[in-house]
């Protein structure tokens, strides 16, 4: 009985072991066929320009370095700034230290210190936005964050924690926690 037994083990034994020497093969096949996520061209100083179907300028995106990746068609840029055109005199403008666009090229992740202005007319910026972490849809001027949001208008400062902007209709809407501060300027 012992001798069968003992028998009897080493078979489940050996069937185990094939089992997974055969498993670990399949695993290593599939690693080896899965694309690495490598840049395969880069840009430096990109311009791109995106205009509507009757040729007017919706925005321009413009980047220190670009990087694509062919595994998921997305694409890394480093210090992106992003114009929107709304039809206004003055664009809006959007930068920030990093970011990434979708394979449909319509989200903009922007990460680090992110900006968000326009000028006015003196010339200066009107509004300024700050925060971190914005998604961007191009297509639609439409900008979203759940972060802390500081706006700098010409004699208010707010905070609040969260923002979207409709920037086609130059509109922001604070979300959670709003505060201002009112800045009375003397009368010379």
């Amino acid at each position: 009985m012992n001798a069968w037994l003992s028998t009897l083990a080493v078979l489940v034994c050996a069937a185990l072991s094939f089992w997974l020497l055969q498993n670990l093969e399949r695993t290593d096949r599939a690693a080896r066929r899965a694309p690495a996520h490598e840049p395969d061209y880069y840009l430096q100083n990109m311009v791109r320009r995106t205009t509507g179907e009757s040729g007017e300028l919706l925005n321009i995106l413009t980047a220190e370095r670009v990087m694509h990746f062919p595994d998921d068609d997305s694409t890394e840029l480093a210090s992106p700034h992003l114009e929107i055109y709304n039809g206004a005199t003055e664009p809006w403008h959007v930068i920030a230290e990093r970011g990434w666009i979708n394979s449909g090229n319509d989200v903009v992740l922007l990460h680090g210190e992110v900006e968000i202005w326009r000028y006015g007319a003196d010339g200066g910026r009107s509004y300024q936005v700050l925060t971190t972490e914005l998604r961007v849809l191009p297509r639609e001027q439409y900008a979203e964050t759940d972060n802390p949001t500081i706006i700098v208008g010409p004699s208010t400062v707010t905070h609040a924690i969260g923002m979207r902007a409709n920037l086609a209709h130059d509109r922001l809407e604070l979300i959670n926690r709003v505060r201002s501060r009112y800045a009375v300027k003397p009368q010379s």
